[in-house]
């Protein structure tokens, strides 16, 4: 049954793809874009390019924006970036209409910091590298966070794509330090914007869709297509690795992803609600991987910061 469903989905996945035209749906010429972010997000204080690890490929790096509104100690929001884990850079304020800019610069207008960080990419580094640098970008932000009036306790991980699965990954290897990238504490939820969250042969098979995509980002990723090694595979997919310990989860994805199947995350959040853990899945109709830009971009961002005020609130 669970392969049917799977296939079902996938089925109902690429129905509405070709529907959509391989994009969000088309809006009205009543509709209208939400206005860009402004400067710096509208940030208090920007810090760029802090240094939080030393690597062989180089230095590892992160920008932190600091909040305009504070009344002690802020929760902080920490960002990871998508581009198939072989591409992609940290900056979050590069494209102010972007809808990562438009949430994080509401986030900052709640009160939070936000951090947005660098990891090895593929082309220096196959997993679990990337899960292990986000994991040390979070801790370097615990321990110095306190110099800029950040509570290291009170984190949420954000992340799109590629970067969904490597927070999805965090949080899932959180409980046992005994994984790469584990033993994280403080995590109060994980917001996770159409992230792969199954590299396992398994999932290969229930999507053919997906081999295109496991012989370019996947097989660079891990180093091997997931048929040929299971087991790494295994290693690096946030449902193989959950515990039912993780905190809150907030997955918002396309039904038109033409890259990562939304059964992906509806059998995540399945999994995950099976072992107790609290989870709300948003999916949008007619949105392709990514949400673009346009007149149900406010109702994205409303539900992402929403989440986020929900897991912070003291």
């Amino acid at each position: 049954m669970a392969v049917a469903r799977r296939v079902l989905a996938a089925a109902f996945a690429l129905v509405a793809l070709a529907a959509a035209g391989c994009a969000r749906p088309a809006a009205s010429s009543t509709d209208e874009a939400p206005p860009a972010a402004g400067r710096d997000l509208g940030a208090a204080r920007v810090l760029r390019g802090e240094v939080y690890a030393q690597r062989d490929s180089g230095a590892l790096q992160l920008d932190l924006f600091l909040p305009k509104r504070r009344s002690g100690p802020v929760p902080l929001v920490v960002y990871a970036h998508g581009g198939g884990w072989d591409a992609g850079v940290r900056t979050l304020d590069a494209d102010p209409s972007a809808v990562e800019a438009l949430t994080a610069e509401r986030l900052l207008e709640h009160g939070y910091a936000v951090a947005t960080v660098d990891y090895r990419l593929t082309g220096v580094a196959q997993a679990p590298a990337q899960v292990v640098d986000v994991a040390d970008a979070v801790r370097w932000l615990q321990q110095r966070g306190g110099e800029w009036g950040v509570d290291g306790d009170r984190v949420v991980l954000w992340g799109a794509s590629a970067g969904g699965h490597l927070v999805s990954q965090v949080a899932a290897v959180a409980g046992d330090p005994g994984k790469p990238g584990g033993g994280l504490t403080g995590i109060r939820g994980v917001l996770n914007w159409f992230g792969p969250t199954d590299m396992s042969a398994e999932a290969q098979v229930s999507h053919p869709e997906l081999r295109d995509y496991s012989q370019r980002s996947v097989r660079k990723l891990l180093g091997c297509v997931p048929l040929e090694c299971p087991a790494t595979a295994d290693a690096s997919s946030p449902i193989k690795n959950v515990s039912g310990d993780e905190p809150p989860f907030l997955i918002q994805q396309g039904t038109s992803d033409s890259l990562v199947p939304i059964d992906q995350s509806l059998d995540f959040a399945a999994k995950l609600r099976g072992l107790g853990v609290d989870v709300d899945m948003h999916p949008y109709e007619g949105f392709d991987h990514g949400f673009g830009r346009g007149p149900r971009t406010p109702l994205i961002v409303d539900t992402a910061v929403a989440f986020v005020d929900t897991r912070l609130a003291r």
